[in-house]
């Protein structure tokens, strides 16, 4: 069965702090410039399982050399966990595949930074690529004005809940802070736990909470001021924000209990959320793939699950905010000697709207274009629920309304940070002011050395 790339690739990153410290020293030595001559075209895949490598190969490899004649595609597919070090022993012998994926934007600029990425310039215009794409997923491809990766498997944080429970007790979605609250109240007093919760299998994803109360509390602008630069983690919106995350999870909204959000693993919380047991579910847009091993008759129940976006936590910040996550990105080896092949299958793969369409409805959550989506793109056998989530994202970047995932936009110290000292907020061994003020001199020890990945301006 085919796994989505899901919660676990992006924690992977936490035990990865110190991959890129000496990266650009150790192979700027190796990287040379690429030619535009013919020839296969070398492709590493991260796409984990039978049904979604036979349909690449049968959807997505043979078609193209069907329409290029000439031009072989020799995909190779690596395991998810392994592929990033196998990119990095392979640049740093000069050699590596035509077409190289990463892990996410902070990956790609260190290797961006070492020169080992072609320039993309020339195929913007050629492929039209500031037409069919967003025009944010261009900019965090820049560096320095000029395009070097193309990001892919776009991901956000959305708020799920059990529809049948709520249609059963007169509930809907909350649209603001009090309704959150006041929902919390209700369930929690009637013995539902109004969050499925825990952190029991993947301690990492404790960081999903930081990301979803800053965005939605602290909000989008403040922090993109702190990833600039300009204000720091320490202050009091992202301190204000973490005691109120620890609030909930004090009064057990979470998980049932503050112990049980330590304890509960993936499979336990997500039955309890298709059981009824517990009401709502604050997760990535992968649980989307999933969802159907826990509701329904595959379940042994006879509920539907329903989401809705996150609601904002206090005024000014926008109604229909998602936090952006990216779980891939695209780009050409420096030493590749088919540049031309290799970016003409980036724009076969990642630019047309109808095969992507068509690839995300066939393998849910294994692929994700930066495409201005509409309802119409998808193919009508489609989930609506999954169609509208593509069409919502797709819509609000493109306005501009979107925020910021650790996993993506801090660079790696800090984000094990987050991860690990949380904890103990929560454990009641920090208060959030020293947890924020501890954030804020990691946080800006990497600034200084330019780790930073590539931050975006929301409301652009």
């Amino acid at each position: 069965m085919y796994r989505p790339l899901t919660r676990r690739r992006f924690l992977v990153r936490g035990g990865q702090a110190a991959v890129g410290a000496g990266l650009a020293g150790s192979l700027l030595a190796g990287c040379g410039g690429g030619s535009e001559g013919g020839g296969p075209v070398t492709m590493w895949s991260n796409l984990e399982g039978a049904e979604a490598q036979n349909y690449f190969t049968n959807n997505i490899e043979k078609p193209f050399e069907k329409a290029n004649e000439g031009t072989k595609l020799d995909v190779t597919f690596q395991p998810p966990a392994e592929i990033d070090r196998l990119v990095r022993t392979a640049l740093q012998g000069g050699e590596g595949p035509d077409i190289i994926p990463t892990p996410g934007p902070a990956y790609a600029g260190e290797y961006i930074d070492a020169n080992l990425f072609a320039e993309l310039d020339d195929y913007v215009g050629r492929y039209k690529w500031d037409d069919k794409l967003l025009g944010w997923a261009l900019d965090l491809g820049r560096s320095e004005g000029k395009l070097y990766a193309i990001p892919y498997q776009l991901q956000t944080m959305l708020l799920y809940f059990n529809r049948t429970l709520f249609e059963e007790m007169g509930l809907r979605a909350p649209k603001d802070r009090d309704e959150l609250e006041g929902l919390a109240e209700e369930l929690n007093g009637q013995g539902i736990v109004p969050f499925a919760a825990g952190i029991g299998d993947e301690p990492a994803a404790v960081e999903w909470f930081p990301t979803v109360f800053w965005n939605h509390f602290s909000g989008p602008q403040a922090l993109y001021e702190a990833l600039s630069g300009e204000t720091p983690f320490s202050d009091a919106v992202f301190v204000d924000a973490i005691e109120l995350f620890n609030g909930y999870v004090q009064k057990g909204w979470f998980g049932g209990s503050r112990e049980k959000f330590f304890s509960n693993g993936f499979d336990a919380l997500h039955a309890d959320f298709g059981d009824g047991k517990a009401a709502m579910n604050i997760e990535g847009s992968w649980f989307m793939a999933s969802a159907v091993d826990f509701f329904g008759q595959k379940a042994g129940n006879e509920n539907e699950w329903d989401w809705a976006p996150l609601p904002p936590m206090q005024s000014g910040v926008p109604q229909e905010l998602y936090a952006l996550g990216i779980g891939s990105t695209i780009s050409v080896n420096a030493r590749s000697a088919n540049t031309d092949g290799a970016a003409s299958f980036i724009d076969y793969l990642v630019a047309d709207k109808e095969r992507a369409a068509e690839y995300m409805a066939a393998i849910p959550s294994a692929f994700n274009s930066p495409l201005p989506f509409e309802d119409g793109d998808f193919p009508g056998s489609m989930d609506e629920r999954v169609r509208r989530q593509l069409v919502s994202l797709s819509q609000a970047t493109d306005k501009g309304n979107f925020g910021y995932t650790n996993w993506t936009f801090w660079p790696s110290k800090s984000t094990v940070y987050i991860q690990e000292e949380i904890q103990k907020v929560l454990t009641g061994k920090m208060t959030a002011a020293e947890y924020c003020e501890g954030l804020a001199g990691v946080f800006d020890e990497e600034r200084k050395e330019g780790l930073v990945p590539k931050i975006i301006k929301p409301g652009a």
